[in-house]
């Protein structure tokens, strides 16, 4: 009793969302208790008295076949067809077994499934769809036979007007298309990133995704109306189900590179990381009729499905907390799907008959996951070139003063040198130095010290044009390169950080402390042959600056200097 009452809530819960759909005309359902001994002998009509001509009256009739065998059911009208356009019958809802037909008014037999690829092209393979005669009266049966591989779970057979149909595929159509083109769009998207990234996660997903959406378009025909697809006609439903298996193990497989839960959950990592392989194990298994796969494999691979959806979620969980931002994503992405996914494994298993919002709603959660996980790798890719930058900026500035470093100065002061001499552009160096810097460390310490220089950093920036390039080059020296500067403008630029570095007072306590700069300015000209001499030259004028009293900028002039060294020696 307890168990009619389950199976009767559990009809109702799937049922309901059906019953917008029903048939024009109501039918009377009868299963055969057994095969007829010709099919060729079949009854071409039946006698209609004034009340029950036997079977249940359904406005769908729920066929069912067992593993082994053929089941036979006969379908009549309750009334003549009246329908202003001919009347079809439509068989739908994952159709996997061989259905044979036997149609008024010849009732010659017709042998179709849903991977055919000869099927009326005006449908698309939501049914199975036959034609049937304008003027069908309700004394004509029309039989049914479900065959090998058992159709498990109810398959829907109604008889509806064709205008009411097309209308009805026509929308089935579009939610199809549009979910396919949703996963479809996100594969290209993140083939371009592999291609310009050439990241090993992004091929994952391509192959999670792809093996999905192939499993949909083989689950529900259409991949079998597709140009040179017959040649997996005779594969049947097997292909759908192996790529639903693969499509299961690629999911983990990309999951752990994803949300990096080998970093944040090792131990659950390696449990979910396990269970990918039986998924490649089933996908190949079900091509082995020797292990009669039909049998058991569809509701082993639902089990494992939700199994290890449930352990991915919990890993993602945990991984986020631990602050792993993509798990975030991928929480986002799948919660929808397991809730779909878990009532698909209860309708699959317990051989309930599937409702609308869920034949949609399970590839609209795909399409959904897919477009949030492309979402979640391109803000992965953000983050790496973000942490790229900030890599490349602690390679190339110094951490105090965020001036370039030594190097990176250098580098900058190269390809100067070389766009001018190309290009037979102006070039200038300063080479810049603190004044008694050292005594200021030995007397108020290292940190005012530190204060100092990057007090005398944003001073010469505040001097510097957009294309100039700052460097410490060491210890308080710095170097500033002018691109486009000559002799008169670089000695101006000099003369103003002069002036606003002798202005500056870096606040110590109550007291406040005073700086200078000496800088030595070389600009180059045919007697510069090398980049190393510039910097000498620079470096030079500076400590003629610093000879000359300090706080002032002094160019380099090599007649000038010369006659200096000449006069000393």
């Amino acid at each position: 009793m307890r168990f009619r009452k389950a199976q009767w809530w559990g009809w109702t819960l799937f049922w309901v969302p059906l019953a917008a759909g029903a048939a024009d005309v109501p039918l009377r359902v009868s299963l055969l208790p057994s095969p007829p001994a010709a099919p060729t002998a079949l009854p071409r009509s039946v006698p209609v008295p004034a009340g029950s001509i036997g079977g249940s009256v359904q406005h769908e009739a729920l066929l069912r076949a067992p593993h082994a065998g053929v089941a036979w059911y006969v379908l009549r009208l309750t009334r003549d067809w009246a329908g202003a356009s001919r009347p079809l019958l439509t068989i739908s809802d994952n159709t996997r077994a061989r259905l044979t037909v036997y149609l008024p008014p010849d009732y010659a037999a017709r042998t179709v499934s849903m991977y055919d690829t000869g099927l009326d092209p005006r449908f698309s393979r939501h049914a199975l769809v036959f034609q049937l005669p304008q003027d069908l009266r309700a004394n004509q049966p029309i039989y049914l036979a479900l065959g090998t591989p058992g159709q498990t779970q109810p398959i829907r057979a109604r008889i509806t007007d064709f205008s009411s149909y097309q209308a009805e595929d026509l929308r089935h159509v579009r939610m199809s298309t549009l979910f396919a083109s949703v996963q479809g769009s996100m594969l290209l998207v993140i083939l371009c990133f592999w291609l310009v990234l050439r990241d090993r996660m992004f091929l994952y997903f391509i192959a999670y995704i792809g093996a999905q959406l192939v499993y949909q378009m083989a689950a529900s025909g259409e991949l079998f109306a597709l140009p040179g697809a017959g040649l997996l006609a005779p594969l049947g439903y097997h292909t759908g189900q192996s790529m639903a298996s693969l499509a299961a193990g690629l999911s983990i497989l990309f999951i752990l590179s994803f949300a990096d839960l080998d970093r944040y959950v090792p131990r659950l990592a390696r449990s979910l990381g396990a269970l990918r392989w039986p998924f490649f194990v089933l996908a190949v298994m079900v091509w082995l009729p020797f292990l009669r796969p039909d049998d058991w494999l569809p509701n082993t691979v639902n089990l494992l499905l939700v199994v290890s959806t449930f352990l991915a979620i919990a890993a993602g969980w945990r991984a986020w907390r631990r602050g792993s931002r993509q798990a975030g994503f991928f929480m986002l992405s799948w919660l929808p799907l397991l809730a779909l996914t878990v009532l698909r494994v209860v309708q699959l298993i317990a051989g309930l008959p599937l409702p609308g919002w869920l034949e949609y709603g399970f590839p609209a959660s795909m399409a959904y996951a897919a477009l949030v996980i492309t979402v979640g790798l391109a803000d992965r890719t953000l983050q790496v070139r973000h942490e790229r930058d900030m890599a490349t900026r602690l390679a190339e500035f110094d951490p105090l003063t965020g001036a370039l470093n030594r190097r990176a100065i250098l580098d900058r002061l190269r390809m100067a040198w070389l766009a001018a001499h190309t290009d037979h552009q102006a070039l200038a160096l300063l080479f810049l130095d603190l004044d008694h810097f050292k005594r200021i460390n030995d007397t108020r310490g290292h940190a005012v010290g530190d204060a100092c220089l990057i007090a005398v950093v944003e001073a010469i920036r505040q001097e510097l044009g957009e294309g100039d390039w700052l460097g410490r080059y060491g210890g308080e020296e710095f170097l500033a390169v002018l691109v486009g500067a000559g002799a008169r403008g670089a000695q101006r630029v000099a003369e103003r950080i002069v002036e606003r570095a002798a202005a500056l007072r870096v606040p110590v306590g109550d007291s406040a402390v005073s700086l200078t700069v000496s800088i030595g300015v070389a600009v180059l000209d045919g007697s510069i042959a090398s980049m190393e001499t510039l910097v000498e030259c620079a470096d030079t004028a500076q400590y003629r600056a610093k000879a000359l009293g300090r706080n002032r900028a002094v160019v380099y002039r090599r007649e000038e200097f010369e006659q200096a060294l000449g006069s000393t020696a």
